[in-house]
């Protein structure tokens, strides 16, 4: 550890199977990350495994989506590296070092639940950026999951550089477990996409990565309109078939850049669209005036005022025409991505199985013990069982709608309009199961209250 020339060491931040990371301030005073990787500690097989991943990742020009190493530094009796220090998870810089918590994605995870759309896209676009710079240089990062993303100053970024591999040469099953693809192996761009998918739907999802398949939390942001689009991107991410992964980060990243312009599209056009409207009625407050102009001397003031606000309406008009052309460029596109989305098979695809929520038999038993213990209850607990029969029945029906129009869309005959209901259907869908999984939070309290009770 004396060997360590550039920086001070001030206590240990993190450990894992390869090593140890330090909090450490440069000659110049600023705080950085130093990852200390001793032979004797961890055998000769996976050190040479750690360092050769870490040489790798130092070829890579800096790049938004992945940390920044500074420096690698091969000693007797080992290697360290110097990176960018991840921002504090309470904020700002830490008083004293042994106070310091690295700010990762499962702590925000567990602090906000699930994160707002537009922040999960802007997540999606700075690691697929990243992915993508190691795909151009035929790596692959076998350990994608939010405990490996860190926020430095404010923007998230890929960790744990030991772990990249080429291509040619992945054929381990090393990482996270949950996060690993079916496949159980990394050898292509397609599997850490998997592992990233389940990254992402972890932060818009809410949930912990065993309970993805339960959908949306309540905290999830599915009030969006482009949420159901975010959706079929996650599942398309994180598919279970190699092949009908995306099989590159930037094909990745084409998609969700997209859906972004959709949703700045959707924000311009209801903001301008506001505007443009009160510039075109602001005109009929003067013929409203015009009317009443031989009471001449009750409304003179009223005229010159109004005067004013044409006048001033007018110039508002003209500053909002290139706005406006602007707006219907974007509609155009939007239009455009709608066509695309219905002449595309593979769209229709994503719509399988949008409703998976079913009140199975567990709840009746769970009733009838509650009859025994309390009646009142149970009666209410009957009522809730009842509702979700009912929202069951509707999800399935829409199911069966969405298939139905996926059969008439293949002749041909305006498949666009059908792709489009089938999206409303969709999203009806996604507010079915956020009613369901209202009334089995209540269903759960009132079981609760039968067993206090007993």
């Amino acid at each position: 550890m004396q060997q360590i020339a550039e920086c001070k060491l001030e206590c240990e931040i993190g450990r894992g199977a390869y090593g140890k990371v330090y909090l450490a301030v440069m000659p110049d005073g600023e705080r950085v990350a130093v990852k200390i990787c001793q032979r004797e500690d961890i055998g000769d097989e996976r050190y040479q495994r750690e360092l050769r991943g870490a040489k790798l990742y130092r070829l890579i020009p800096p790049q938004e989506g992945l940390v920044r190493m500074r420096n690698l530094v091969e000693k007797d009796w080992g290697f360290y590296t110097i990176m960018d220090l991840a921002d504090d998870e309470f904020g700002g810089s830490p008083g004293s070092p042994e106070a310091y918590r690295p700010k990762t994605l499962a702590s925000v995870i567990k602090g906000e639940k699930a994160l707002p759309l537009k922040e999960c896209v802007k997540l999606a676009i700075a690691l697929a950026k990243g992915l993508a710079a190691l795909q151009r240089h035929h790596l692959l990062h076998r350990d994608i999951k939010p405990g490996n993303v860190l926020y430095v100053k404010g923007k998230p970024v890929l960790s744990d550089p030991g772990l990249v591999v080429e291509e040619s040469a992945s054929v381990s099953t090393v990482g996270t477990p949950e996060y690993i693809p079916p496949e159980r192996k990394f050898t292509a761009a397609a599997s850490h996409i998997y592992s990233l998918g389940l990254t992402l739907k972890a932060a818009s999802f809410g949930r912990q990565v065993e309970d993805l398949d339960k959908g949306p939390a309540m905290e999830a942001d599915t009030g969006e309109a482009c949420f159901p689009a975010w959706w079929r991107i996650l599942n398309k991410a994180a598919d279970p078939v190699p092949s009908q992964r995306y099989q590159s980060a930037k094909a990745l990243l084409k998609d969700v850049e997209m859906l972004r312009l959709r949703m700045v599209a959707s924000s311009v056009c209801r903001s301008w669209m506001l505007y443009a409207a009160m510039a075109l009625l602001l005109p009929l407050v003067g013929v409203y005036i015009y009317r009443f102009s031989r009471e001449r001397d009750r409304l003179t003031s009223a005229l010159e005022t109004a005067s004013r606000e044409l006048d001033a309406a007018s110039r508002e008009r003209k500053r909002l025409e290139p706005e406006i052309k602007r707006v219907k460029k974007f509609e155009d596109v939007r239009k455009r991505l709608d066509d695309m989305s219905a002449k595309d098979p593979l769209a229709w695809s994503w719509f399988k199985g949008s409703y998976f929520c079913r009140t199975d038999e567990s709840y009746m038993q769970k009733l009838k013990r509650a009859e025994e213990k309390d009646p009142a209850i149970a009666a209410k607990m009957r009522g809730i069982i009842e509702t979700l029969q009912k929202i069951d029945k509707k999800g399935e029906e829409n199911n069966r709608r969405i298939k139905a129009l996926q059969e008439e869309a293949a002749t041909g005959q305006g498949a666009a309009e059908k792709y489009n209901q089938a999206e409303m259907l969709s999203r009806a869908n996604a507010k079915l199961v956020q009613a369901w999984l209202s009334h089995v939070e209540q269903f759960t309290l009132l079981e609760d209250e039968v067993k206090a009770k007993e």
